[in-house]
């Protein structure tokens, strides 16, 4: 139990902590947490919130029972959301924010899964040239025309390209370099001929602005079951989601009744499994052509590595729903009921096998590239 100060600076019970399942295998840090700061409103500077300093890791959240959400946006404003069951978020590293439960009389807690990217991976060369150095690499992700700026004269750089060199080498008038390497966008044609004079692919030259409300996404279950995928024996329902984290996804996933078994999955992602729901479900998985299984209790969670094959089954006997518990969601043009179905937090993550490492592999001889990560002879004879 963590402590936090209240509106009268004496400590008090602020979070309940308990660890999920996790790996070293695995990037990703799952926390349950349980609000035990009650509040009877929802304004942003309530006096009895303790904001955070934000943290190095990117965080993913599933919101369960009447649950606050703080954060401090871009322009240092204090915004609060009221979350609940089935709600989401996806929070950027070092984006103060903290978490608060709105009625004492009801369950409210959090399931947090914090995760690195590739910064975290590249963080003993960030420690020995320094993020301040590293920046004027990069430019601001707030700032489109400056991230322009930087990449092309970073390319440049690296390429011993000066403008005028760069200009005749691209074929494109010396002025509208400048233009271009002071931050203005590339026409198709322009981006083609910058591409071949730098040695690059056109894509390793383009910029994707980061908006005001990407910084931290917020979704509700009203939203995102609009757009569930429906199978023959779940129902995923797509969370938060940021397009400058592409394979992170995150999913409510309804395992219905017809799930015995389920459908198998395999996903080449790094997969976290939490039991929010009110049935148990049965966990099963293939190694080395063994069938194994385990049952996840509401409340337990799993870790499940990428490609390994997989399915989900709801266990026992059929259960009535809750009161409350039915819910609709969109099927193309039909609405699908699924009273009763076992809910599940699902969060994928790519740790190192990012679409650019698989990018990279693929260019590998394939008359050898199936040695890598097993690799048993010399390069020479």
């Amino acid at each position: 139990v963590l402590t936090r100060s209240d509106r009268n600076q004496q400590q008090s019970p602020y979070y309940e902590y308990r660890d999920a399942a996790m790996t070293r295998c695995a990037p990703f840090r799952p926390e349950w947490i349980k609000q035990l700061r009650v509040v009877h409103d929802s304004l942003p500077d309530n006096p009895d919130v303790a904001m955070n300093n934000g943290h190095f890791m990117m965080q993913t959240t599933l919101f369960v029972g009447p649950v606050n959400f703080y954060y401090r946006d871009r322009q240092g404003c204090l915004v609060c959301e009221e979350m609940n069951t089935g709600d989401s978020n996806f929070i950027t590293p070092f984006v103060p924010h903290s978490f608060t439960s709105r009625d004492e009389s009801q369950e409210a807690y959090i399931v947090a899964v914090t995760f690195g990217g590739s910064v975290r991976k590249a963080l003993t060369e960030f420690a020995r040239v320094g993020a301040d150095k590293i920046a004027s690499l990069t430019g601001s992700g707030a700032d489109l025309s400056s991230r322009r700026r930087c990449l092309l004269r970073r390319r440049a750089a690296a390429e011993a390209l000066c403008p005028e060199q760069l200009s005749a080498g691209s074929g494109i008038g010396s002025g509208r370099v400048a233009a271009l390497m002071d931050g203005a966008a590339p026409a198709e044609g322009e981006l083609q001929a910058l591409a071949a004079a730098l040695h690059v692919r056109p894509q390793d030259l383009l910029c994707t602005p980061m908006e005001d409300d990407e910084e931290v996404v917020v979704t509700r279950t009203s939203q995102t079951e609009a757009v569930a995928r429906r199978w023959r024996t779940y129902v995923f329902v797509p969370l938060a989601r940021t397009v400058h984290q592409p394979d992170l996804k995150t999913f409510d996933l309804r395992v219905l009744q017809s799930a015995r078994p389920g459908e198998q999955i395999s996903v080449g992602l790094h997969s976290f499994v939490y039991n929010f729901g009110v049935r148990p479900v049965e966990l099963r998985w293939t190694k080395g052509g063994e069938e194994l299984s385990t049952e996840l209790q509401p409340g337990d969670s799993a870790y499940v590595a990428p490609l390994v094959d997989h399915s989900f089954s709801v266990s026992g006997t059929d259960v009535p729903p809750e009161p409350g518990s039915a819910s609709s969601v969109a099927d193309g043009f039909h609405k699908v009921e699924h009273p009763g179905a076992a809910r599940l937090f699902v969060v994928r993550v790519p740790g190192s096998l990012t679409g650019e490492t698989l990018g990279e592999f693929s260019t590998f001889s394939e008359t050898g590239r199936m040695r890598v990560g097993r690799e048993t002879m010399r390069w020479y004879n």
